[in-house]
C-alpha cells in the first residue's frame, strides 16, 4: 500500500503543473496551424457561425490561444485562463452542435467525420479546463489560508 500513496502523493504534486504544461503544448500547437492555414478553421465556421467566418478572427483566436499557452506555461493567472479556454471549448462544442453535416459527415449520428472527431476532444480539454481553475483557486485559497494564519499567529506573539 505505501507504494500507492507514493503515487497518489506523487500526482497531487505533479498534477497540476503536468495539466498546466500539456494544456499549453495543446494550445501552443493549434494556434500555430491557425496561422499555417486558417482555412480548416474558417470552414467550420462558415458551417455553424458565418459571422466568425473571416481570417481575421481566426488569427485573432490563435493569438490568444498563445497567449493562453504562455500563462500556462509561466503559471500567471492559471484560474483566469481556465475560465477562457471554458469560453474556447465552449465556442468549439457549439459548432459541433450547430454544424451537423462537418460533425458527422455523409454516415449521420452516432458515427462521427474525422472533423466531428476533432471538435469532440475539447469536451475533454474543457475537462481540463475546468480543473486548472479548481487546482489553481485551491492552490490560492490555500495560500490566502496560510498566510492568515501566520499573521494571526504573529500577532498573538507580539
Amino acid at each position: 500500500m505505501k507504494v500507492f500513496d507514493f503515487l497518489f502523493e506523487l500526482s497531487q504534486r505533479v498534477g497540476q503543473p503536468l495539466l498546466r504544461f500539456t494544456m499549453g503544448i495543446v494550445l501552443l500547437w493549434i494556434a500555430g496551424l491557425k496561422f499555417v492555414d486558417p482555412t480548416p478553421v474558417r470552414g467550420m465556421l462558415e458551417a455553424s457561425l458565418p459571422f466568425f467566418a473571416f481570417n481575421g478572427f481566426v488569427y485573432t483566436l490563435g493569438a490568444l490561444e498563445i497567449v493562453a499557452a504562455i500563462l500556462l506555461f509561466t503559471g500567471i493567472w492559471v484560474r483566469y485562463v481556465g475560465l477562457g479556454l471554458l469560453v474556447l471549448f465552449g465556442g468549439t462544442l457549439t459548432v459541433f452542435l450547430l454544424a451537423p453535416a462537418i460533425t458527422y459527415g455523409a454516415h449521420g449520428f452516432p458515427l462521427l467525420s474525422l472533423a466531428g472527431q476533432f471538435l469532440l476532444k475539447d469536451t475533454v480539454l474543457a475537462a481540463a479546463a475546468i480543473n486548472l481553475v479548481a487546482m489553481d483557486s485551491a492552490r490560492v485559497r490555500a495560500r490566502s489560508h496560510g498566510e492568515r494564519e501566520m499573521a494571526a499567529r504573529a500577532a498573538m506573539q507580539t
